[in-house]
């Protein structure tokens, strides 16, 4: 017994040593893995699919409702104060020392290194060339899948709207 608490206490030990000299990244090495991974471009490219949801959705409003021209300058002076809204909270300036934080609590020095080693390879540049289109792709096919679900999700809320009505319709028919 007292061999078996000797090991646990050394391979503790040894953990927590091996963990406590994982050195942190240096913020300049965190930039340097956002470059690789062209987190700027990533999130401009974000910025500009939510100022065209945000137009659709408008459009869209806009479009069940008889909108007339000085409602329409109006709408449209509402949608440019949420593009700068949304420019300036979404800012790289506001977002990359948030990132860096979050990197810099989440990933050791050595972690950081091999990251942006991989996305400064002639792979790595593809996969970041690449995903955008990956993302594209993927947001169209989960679109198709969502549709038969919603459908599935609709039907079932209506049966259980159907049985809530049956036990309501027992208890009532029990007083």
């Amino acid at each position: 017994m007292k061999l078996w608490h000797t090991l646990s206490l050394s391979l503790s030990l040894s953990l927590f040593v091996a963990t406590a000299h994982a050195a942190a990244p240096t913020d300049a090495s965190i930039r340097e893995l956002l470059q690789a991974t062209q987190s700027k471009e990533l999130l401009q490219s974000v910025q500009s699919q939510i100022d065209n949801m945000t137009a659709g959705i408008m459009r869209d409003a806009a479009s069940s409702t008889k909108i007339d021209e000085e409602k329409q300058k109006a709408l449209d002076k509402f949608r440019e104060k949420m593009i700068a809204i949304q420019k300036e909270e979404l800012s790289w300036e506001k977002m990359e020392p948030m990132l860096i934080s979050i990197y810099a609590s989440s990933l050791t020095q050595e972690d950081v290194d091999g990251i942006t080693a991989f996305y400064k390879s002639p792979a790595g540049k593809a996969y970041v060339q690449k995903i955008p289109a990956i993302m594209q792709q993927t947001m169209m096919q989960m679109q198709a899948k969502l549709k038969p679900m919603a459908e599935k999700v609709k039907q079932a809320q209506k049966e259980l709207n159907e049985e809530f009505a049956n036990i309501d319709k027992k208890k009532k028919s029990l007083k």
